[in-house]
């Protein structure tokens, strides 16, 4: 089995940059992404960032310190959603000068990815696994609401799951659905769950989260302070 790793950057991050190019401790989210999934599963050259055009400036400023010769960068032109920059990145590695039977998909929302949580993700792709996600069981109540506003029911919450990145798949499977996709947003994993692909689930990781860049910069570098 071989795995690569997709970074996608779609044009949506043009309105918040500091979501991926926001120094944390001294590095961007950008960079410590890409740091620790080249650390936990890549060899050289198997990360590729597809970023929409104007971003490409700042992935290379946010990579300047990085083994450029790791990392694979393709520019995806027009408004390059998100499903854009995946179908890209899976052609760049399609033509790239080794095989890859199995990708990674991470979203720049989750700077915090810990090594544990991506080879767990391997792992599950190396037992057999068309689709692999890393899931959190939710401990907050969690409540419905009527269009009001007003509080109608608690909700069980021993049945819901928060799914993290990176998310694993059969490159063949993704690549299948991307081909079908329709204008509107793409979701792999609601397609996966739509077409019956069976879904294996591993630890994630509560550390993990999706924070509010700028806004959180603060409180993610304190976590990273503590590691």
């Amino acid at each position: 089995m071989d795995v690569s790793v997709v970074v996608p950057l779609p044009i949506s991050v043009v309105d918040n940059t500091a979501a991926a190019f926001l120094p944390l401790a001294a590095a961007p989210p950008l960079s410590r992404v890409v740091r620790t999934l080249l650390g936990a599963v890549a060899e050289p050259g198997r990360i590729v960032v597809a970023a929409a055009e104007p971003l490409i400036d700042d992935v290379g400023v946010a990579l300047a310190s990085e083994d450029l010769a790791s990392i694979g960068v393709a520019a995806v032109d027009g408004d390059a959603t998100r499903a854009d920059c995946l179908a890209a990145a899976l052609e760049y590695l399609r033509h790239a000068s080794f095989s890859t039977t199995h990708v990674l998909v991470h979203d720049i929302s989750s700077p915090l990815v810990s090594t544990d949580v991506v080879q767990r993700v391997v792992a599950g792709l190396r037992g057999g696994g068309t689709v692999v996600l890393p899931e959190l069981a939710v401990t907050d109540s969690v409540k419905s609401v009527n269009v009001h506003g007003s509080v109608t029911a608690t909700v069980d919450r021993s049945v819901l799951r928060t799914i993290q990145f990176p998310r694993g798949f059969a490159m063949d499977a993704l690549a299948g659905w991307l081909a079908q996709r329709t204008f509107g947003d793409f979701d792999e994993v609601a397609v996966a769950i739509g077409a019956a692909t069976p879904i294996t689930f591993v630890d994630g990781d509560p550390d993990a989260f999706r924070p509010d860049l700028p806004r959180d910069a603060e409180f993610i570098e304190a976590i990273i302070a503590s590691r």
